[in-house]
């Protein structure tokens, strides 16, 4: 079997936007994954794709050309592992907002998934999200759309990144990550507020009791209690997140292409 120059090209691009997925997507980026087995699973996948992939028409023929689209493919599967992201990212947040309010904040933690200081309670919202965003077989889904990406970009195509509308879409984008933070978030931060409210009430009441220590002990446990009654509500709206995601996706590709 002869592979030409244009089966090389095409091979590359693909490669490239597989390896700009692997950098910043959900689960496929984590620092506790060798790189050499994600090097192997980005080459696996590109092997699988490689002769059922639409070309763009017009392949590059300078070399300049083809480190530029090059570029381009890498930033085209960044920001589709971007989009997906932003969901941990929100439900990271939540934590750190639901910390706060317990008065865990100054105890924090490396994760060796981002290589960052997180606080406890994000870090424990975020792996229980990357548990059911693998149960609900979120990673698959991300594949399915990285393959499906081809069909509104074709490898090889230079994108078009700077569209007005998708510059409107990463600014709403934005703005979501923070909405949905706070609306994961709420139901905690109000079960904590009552507490407060009733400690509040006892100062008044029994102005002896030291109710600054005693929150100290009874927030963390009350903050701990709203999260067991917060999993379900979060296995619900991971499921419809993660359809969003891929919809946000799809609409991110129709306005660069």
């Amino acid at each position: 079997m002869i592979i030409s120059i244009l089966q090389l090209e095409a091979f590359s691009f693909i490669l490239a936007r597989i390896a700009g997925i692997f950098i910043q997507a959900p689960l496929f980026s984590a620092r506790s994954l060798p790189t050499s087995a994600k090097s192997a699973m980005a080459i696996w996948i590109a092997l699988v794709l490689w002769f059922v992939t639409p070309l763009a028409p017009n392949l590059p023929t300078s070399l300049t050309g083809f480190f530029l689209v090059l570029a381009g493919e890498v930033l085209v599967g960044f920001t589709i592992g971007f989009i997906c992201n932003v969901l941990f990212l929100a439900i990271q947040a939540a934590g750190e907002f639901i910390d706060l309010q317990m008065g865990l904040s100054v105890a924090q933690a490396l994760d060796p998934v981002f290589g960052s200081v997180i606080s406890i309670v994000g870090r424990l919202l975020f792996f229980l999200s990357l548990t059911i965003f693998i149960i609900l077989d979120g990673h698959h889904m991300l594949l399915a759309a990285f393959h499906h990406s081809f069909e509104f970009l074709p490898a090889g195509k230079l994108a078009n990144f700077i569209s007005n509308d998708f510059a409107v879409q990463t600014f709403a984008l934005g703005s979501s990550l923070w909405l949905t933070a706070l609306k994961l978030a709420i139901p905690v931060i109000l079960l904590i507020f009552i507490v407060d409210f009733t400690f509040g009430i006892v100062s008044r009441v029994a102005p002896q009791v030291n109710v600054f220590m005693l929150g100290f002990q009874v927030k963390p446990y009350v903050g701990l209690f709203g999260i067991m009654l917060m999993t379900p509500l979060l296995i619900k709206y991971l499921g419809k997140v993660i359809e969003l995601m891929l919809a946000e996706s799809t609409k991110f590709l129709m306005y660069i292409k």
